[in-house]
């Protein structure tokens, strides 16, 4: 399956439109020459206050070619994708559902069925080199990683978990549980076998986030090993606090790069979020405990915000991050998109959570916890990208047999009938209220 998976995507990107990389791709793309300088290659040569080093250094040995070869940079791009795409969705997420659930092998057309609604639904962000897939990635192998016996697999997690925390530092909030999941599972069969695994855990994740520190101290005389999301351009000193502001004003935010929309940035506005900063007089956020305080003064609307950026957040319109047309009829990818959650929502109903084991409700909140800190802030579906996977793999993988509509009697297919038609319509109402305040110019799904 990954490698059919890899065919599809090598034979698919080049003819999906795009002949550039853009934006962030391009300049993750540029700045993995910072490794090198006056001649030589190191890591503590890179000196971006704002990204980590781990993807630039990923990218670095195709730059490396291409610079030499004088080929588009989007080719490279382009084959990283696919190894990404073939990998992640013909191998990884299959791989982990049946060491989490306990399952036996999944059947081919279960593992092609993944494959398709990732293929569907993300197919063109392939073509870029952006964080969102290669973190993802390097947090499902640590969860995997986990699994096995051996001390060396465990530190393999650890710097697996490291990589994911310095591609994109939203996963963070996911290492208490990550730990919580170490600690939980079943360590050597000898007296210091829990702390042997925590120290292997701690022993990989150093390896990985020790030269982030020493690119710290060396540019920018800050002892951390986190990535410091610093940039002059920014109004506060944290990239996530001045997003913050953002997310009060915006439920959403998708990038052009077509002609039929008057700007760069497409901005779905927030009306209710707008007029609490005009009350307030809110200007940008000096520290955490400031918004929470805001947060505990309008707990209705707050929670309202943020169930609309959930539903923004699930809701793809686009199977890209690059926008080439704005104005298309987008309702064919929308019904696909709702019609997965319902059936994910039907398995999930069916499979009676309570039953999940310690190490299983671990792992889930590993992947869902990340997702959390998104919901504030100006919103994005690749934000959301491990909640999207885990309701392809709910459906796809944990999918029944048994039913089948010829097995079911007539009355409970009816229900299941009307209750899908009345929330696919409530699915559409939501996004066409949502799309209808797009900027400059609202746009409708047909």
């Amino acid at each position: 399956m990954t490698m059919l998976v890899l065919v599809v995507y090598l034979a698919y990107l080049p003819f999906s439109g795009y002949t550039a990389i853009y934006f962030d791709a391009l300049n993750y793309w540029f700045i993995s020459i910072f490794f090198h300088k006056d001649g030589h290659l190191s890591l503590l040569n890179f000196h971006d206050s704002f990204r980590g080093y781990l993807l630039p250094l990923l990218l670095l040995p195709m730059r490396i070619v291409q610079f030499y070869s004088g080929l588009p940079a989007i080719l490279f791009a382009r084959l990283f994708g696919a190894v990404l795409a073939a990998v992640g969705f013909g191998w990884l997420g299959p791989r982990l559902w049946q060491t989490v659930a306990q399952t036996g092998p999944l059947s081919w057309p279960r593992r092609a069925a993944f494959a398709a609604l990732g293929f569907a639904l993300w197919r063109d962000y392939f073509n870029f080199p952006l964080t969102d897939f290669p973190s993802l990635g390097a947090l499902l192998l640590g969860l995997l990683l986990l699994y096995r016996r051996g001390l060396w697999w465990t530190l393999l997690a650890g710097a697996c978990l490291a990589a994911a925390c310095n591609i994109r530092p939203s996963y963070l909030i996911a290492i208490p549980f990550f730990v919580a999941l170490a600690l939980a599972l079943p360590s050597p069969a000898w007296k210091w076998g829990r702390l042997a695994r925590g120290l292997a855990l701690v022993v990989g994740v150093a390896l990985v986030l020790g030269p982030q520190l020493l690119i710290n101290q060396r540019h920018f005389h800050q002892n951390t090993p986190m990535v410091l999301a610093q940039d002059e351009n920014l109004e506060t000193d944290n990239l996530y606090r001045e997003k913050l502001k953002w997310g009060l004003l915006h439920q959403k935010y998708e990038t052009r790069i077509g002609t039929d929309y008057p700007d760069r940035v497409m901005v779905f506005r927030d009306y209710a979020g707008e007029a609490l900063v005009r009350q307030e007089r809110i200007g940008w956020f000096d520290s955490y405990g400031s918004y929470l305080q805001l947060v505990l003064r309008h707990p209705v609307l707050f929670a309202r915000m943020y169930a609309w950026r959930l539903f923004n957040g699930l809701d793809i319109q686009y199977p890209t991050p690059y926008i080439k047309q704005v104005y298309v009829p987008t309702w064919g990818l929308a019904w696909l998109n709702y019609t997965v959650w319902f059936g994910a929502g039907l398995v999930v109903l069916r499979a009676r959570l309570r039953y999940l084991t310690l190490p299983q409700g671990l792992a889930l909140a590993v992947l869902l916890v990340p997702c959390v800190p998104m919901l504030p802030m100006s919103m994005e579906c690749r934000f959301l990208l491990p909640l999207h996977l885990l309701l392809y793999a709910v459906l796809c993988f944990g999918w029944p047999r048994a039913w089948h509509p010829a097995r079911l009697p007539r009355r409970q297919l009816v229900a299941v009938g009307v209750s899908y038609v009345a929330f696919v319509a409530l699915c559409f109402w939501a996004s066409a209220t949502a799309q209808a305040t797009l900027e400059l110019g609202p746009r409708t799904l047909w």
